[in-house]
């Protein structure tokens, strides 16, 4: 992953000059206006001074690249730290310490970006329409502020009506040297978007790439999501098919050329949502819910991630097109169970009805109610493991020697119980949780000051009839959330604890804390024992209520907190992306048998080939949890070998698998079909499995550019069987 990153800033620094001379410019000429003004002119002035491009081949206008030509959110944690010392200086010592947390390990924030736009209301609409609305209701504000938002949002969309039609010419031009149809359409298309709402297919899906690439330039980064492209490109395909402007072979040409353009942007976490049902339980499949499935088997790309939402009269022609692409091994589709979704969106995440019902998904799992949602998806994510470690430790990070103040201070010969011992746990946890709350709320005030998105803020409700910039509450929902790792990890440590500690006595916690200071040298014997002390995952109830117990303390303290600024509610989400190895490499040995440095658990998953009693055991460890509470999403992986997904009494066996899970209150499901023999040879011979994709951890990415940390946690997950 380090080096995919690595060459796409590489790729990237054609930009930086122009980027640089813009900035430059409008900082001097431009200084008495508003941050946001500024920003607007940068953007305005990129797009309209970069060139564009068409290949002779290409069925779309745009290329989705990554910018970055403005700041639209902090470079590092210190950075924004830096900003909010300007604002308030008296909680600033105290949050200066989470840079230390983030040095051992312990908690980690990606803020911004992440959000699906309502690219369903743009092809409605147009973009036309918005511009008008600002100009002719909205400009007249008495608000300075209203009015430098209204100007940066002015700015930004004309300057892609402007972008849109360099491209028609471009397009002509190309035409006239080639004379592909391809071209002629695009000019004609591009010509008509502008200004106009789309009219056709192909007219609807080249607005929403040329949306999308605005939108991931603005935002320098991935994770900027589709929604439920298949509903909201149905009523265009449906009239061309129907006045036989195109045929079903077209449609499916146009989405495979579609799919190919998302699929340059690599390691870019974009989303496709597809299928689910209404609020009366009537599918919502269509022809392109399958179109895109097939897309993905014909592009074979990590990107777009592909998710599908599943309910109890979903037909069996989708469940047989999903195990096709899951049979690949690519990781696609992800399964969502739309009850318990929806269900998570209305009762944590305070979304209505109506739209928790139109729940799509951004980045890697997280629900969103698309296009009216900002909730900084990634803006925490704690190491539960780590608070052990610090416990056993006088809280000292075994790793970087670094000192973490903890909330209580106790002598660990002093501990007489394993209960004693788990209430400090679950209070420590409890009381960084809230820490953690607060000190999100309080930073993400300063969003809007420092790092407004105008274009991100003209695609999405709300904002632009509020004239607020989305970072500044300016949609309709504007939660925080706070985002999980080592979940199994921490839950198996624990028991092992309670096992060998309290129970049989063999050590006590002082030698515990030596053991693991020593990365187990010398007492492989001890470690043996950790490793079969009964482990989350395989139905046993003794360890599965420990993640059940501390899952629903970590949601109703969330629940509990109330915010200062954002004017929503605080999320939970249990998926790690690659968080359980970086956060690994920083975490010491733990009383799972886990050595120092290595992966933690992933996700809502079982720590990697620890759940050994089958698939349907692993279900049920699974389902003692209330996911309900999950409105940032979770991530449960099952991997199968490669060749299981071929014999259909295994595919019907897996489909009843999932829908009983589901049933019994599961939200996620996703596989990797992958043997271990593939994996091991593709690490050792990179080259050869160049194009080898693999499901992470709420993502997909070509496996051979994941660090060796992440390459052997994968390696290492159970390959379950149906019996």
């Amino acid at each position: 992953m380090k080096d995919m990153v690595e060459k796409k800033d590489k790729e990237e620094k054609k930009y930086y000059d122009i980027r640089s001379k813009i900035i430059v410019v409008t900082e001097r000429i431009l200084s008495d206006k508003s941050l946001i003004e500024r920003k607007a002119y940068s953007e305005a002035a990129f797009f309209l001074m970069n060139d564009v491009y068409i290949n002779k081949d290409d069925f779309f206008a745009g290329k989705l690249e990554r910018c970055g030509y403005v700041n639209m959110y902090p470079i590092n944690m210190k950075q924004e730290l830096d900003y909010f010392q300007k604002e308030n200086f008296e909680k600033i010592e105290e949050y200066r310490s989470m840079l230390t947390a983030e040095k051992i390990g312990l908690f980690t924030r990606s803020p911004g970006a992440h959000a699906v736009p309502a690219y369903d209301v743009l092809v409605q609409e147009g973009l036309q329409k918005r511009i008008d609305y600002i100009r002719n209701v909205r400009m007249d504000s008495q608000s300075e502020e209203k009015r430098c938002f209204y100007i940066s949002e002015l700015l930004v969309l004309c300057a892609m009506q402007e972008r849109i039609l360099k491209y028609a010419k471009e397009a002509e031009r190309c035409y006239k040297i080639y004379g592909h149809k391809n071209l002629k359409r695009i000019q004609e298309s591009c010509e008509w978007i502008a200004s106009h709402q789309p009219r056709s297919f192909h007219e609807a899906i080249q607005l929403v790439f040329l949306a999308h690439e605005h939108v991931l330039a603005e935002a320098g980064s991935g994770s900027i999501s589709f929604g439920r492209l298949d509903q909201y490109l149905y009523p265009f395909y449906k009239k061309d098919l129907y006045s036989k402007k195109i045929t079903k072979a077209d449609a499916q040409e146009m989405i495979t050329a579609f799919w190919r353009k998302i699929a340059e942007y690599e390691l870019g976490w974009q989303n496709v949502t597809l299928g689910g049902c209404n609020k009366d339980g009537i599918d919502m499949c269509n022809d392109l819910t399958i179109f895109c499935m097939n897309a993905s088997l014909i592009v074979k790309g990590d990107q777009p991630q592909v998710s599908l939402r599943v309910h109890k009269n979903m037909p069996q022609t989708i469940w047989e097109k999903a195990f096709e692409l899951i049979q690949t091994g690519m990781g696609f589709p992800e399964l969502y169970n739309d009850e318990i979704a929806v269900k998570a969106k209305m009762g944590w995440g305070g979304v209505s009805k109506k739209d928790a019902w139109n729940y799509s998904i951004v980045g890697c799992v997280e629900l969103s109610a698309g296009g009216k949602e900002y909730s900084h998806t990634e803006g925490a994510r704690f190491n539960w493991l780590k608070i052990l470690e610090l416990m056993l430790n006088e809280g000292k990070c075994s790793i970087t020697g670094l000192d973490w103040k903890l909330t209580e201070k106790h002598m660990l010969n002093e501990i007489r119980s394993f209960h004693e011992f788990y209430e400090w746990y679950k209070r420590e946890l409890e009381n960084f949780t809230r820490f953690i709350c607060d000190y999100i709320d309080d930073l993400s005030r300063q969003y809007a000051n420092y790092w407004p998105v105008p274009f991100l803020s003209s695609m999405m409700q709300g904002c632009i009839e509020n004239g607020r910039d989305v970072t500044d509450c300016g949609t309709i929902y504007n939660n925080l959330t706070v985002d999980c790792v080592g979940v199994a990890s921490v839950a198996d440590a624990l028991e092992a604890i309670e096992v060998l500690v309290f129970q049989e006595k063999i050590i006590n916690l002082n030698e515990l804390a030596t053991i693991l200071s020593s990365n187990f040298e010398g007492f492989d014997f001890i470690r043996e024992k950790m490793l079969s002390c009964p482990k989350y995952g395989n139905d046993i109830s003794s360890v599965d209520s420990k993640v059940k117990d501390l899952t629903e303390l970590f949601v109703n303290t969330l629940s509990e907190v109330s915010m200062k600024y954002r004017k929503g509610k605080y999320q939970a989400g249990f998926y790690t992306s690659y968080f359980h190895a970086t956060m690994g490499m920083l975490t010491g040995a733990s009383a799972d048998g886990r050595k120092a440095k290595d992966a933690l658990s992933s996700s809502l998953s079982p720590t990697a080939g620890m759940d050994k009693n089958g698939p349907t055991a692993l279900l049920n460890s699974a389902n003692r949890i209330n996911m309900e509470c999950f409105s940032n999403g979770m991530v449960l992986d099952l991997k199968f070998t490669a060749d299981f997904f071929e014999n259909e009494k295994h595919r019907l066996a897996i489909q009843f698998l999932i829908e009983e899970y589901f049933e019994n209150g599961g939200l996620e499901i996703q596989f990797n079909a992958l043997d271990k023999k593939t994996l091991l040879e593709a690490k050792k011979n990179p080259f050869k499995y160049r194009n080898l994709i693999v499901r992470v951890s709420g993502f997909s990415a070509y496996f051979v550019t994941l660090e060796e940390s992440l390459q052997d946690e994968i390696i290492k997950r159970t390959e379950h069987k149906v019996s």
